[in-house]
């Protein structure tokens, strides 16, 4: 028998499919989203991640470089902390985001699952074309996950945006800084003119 809507029902409204991440893989395993394609889930929502451009792709490797550098400038760093480029990052089971680069602890490699936003020690965006996506809809889920540092490198305006001491889905404390100007990670300083 087919079912039969409530028609005392108050709320008639439709509403969206919430997915999980669970839901997600599956639908990649049985080939209903072919591999290569990288999908967030916001609350639930699928949201299809656009191919970068070439600035971006310019600007990420010289800024994945640079992040080795500081790493393997010593070795105290070098058996601590791990690189994550373009790999997902989870705030629950409805929310799966794909920063451009991560820095985790290295101990990120005991756990089975895809890594938490609170593991992270650095979460970066590199935005163009999504930098109201990035900042709008990404940055708060990023708090709400207690993100310790999170940096917009922002294309549009060439500089870079760094949000710490996360509270609700806000950040307390905002750096800007501009082309010629560095910004520090753990004992050194980026020049960011070599990055942007």
């Amino acid at each position: 028998m087919p079912a039969v809507l409530n028609q005392s029902s108050k709320n008639t409204t439709p509403k969206p499919y919430k997915f999980t991440i669970n839901q997600l893989r599956k639908m990649y395993e049985v080939g209903l989203i072919e591999p290569d394609k990288k999908i967030e889930l916001i609350n639930g929502e699928p949201i299809m991640m656009t191919p970068i451009g070439f600035k971006h792709a310019k600007v990420l490797e010289r800024l994945e470089k640079k992040l080795y550098e500081v790493i393997n400038s010593k070795e105290s760093l070098k058996k601590k902390y791990i690189i994550w480029t373009q790999n997902p990052i989870k705030k629950n089971s409805k929310d799966l985001l794909y920063p451009d680069i991560v820095i985790y602890p290295e101990k990120i490699y005991q756990k089975e699952e895809i890594p938490s936003i609170k593991d992270a020690l650095l979460i970066i965006e590199i935005s163009d074309t999504t930098l109201e996506y990035d900042k709008n809809v990404k940055l708060p889920i990023y708090a709400k996950g207690k993100a310790k540092e999170v940096w917009i490198v922002n294309l549009k305006e060439n500089i870079v945006e760094k949000y710490t001491n996360p509270s609700g889905k806000l950040f307390k404390d905002i750096h800007i800084y501009k082309k010629d100007e560095e910004v520090q990670l753990f004992d050194s300083k980026i020049n960011l003119s070599e990055i942007l």
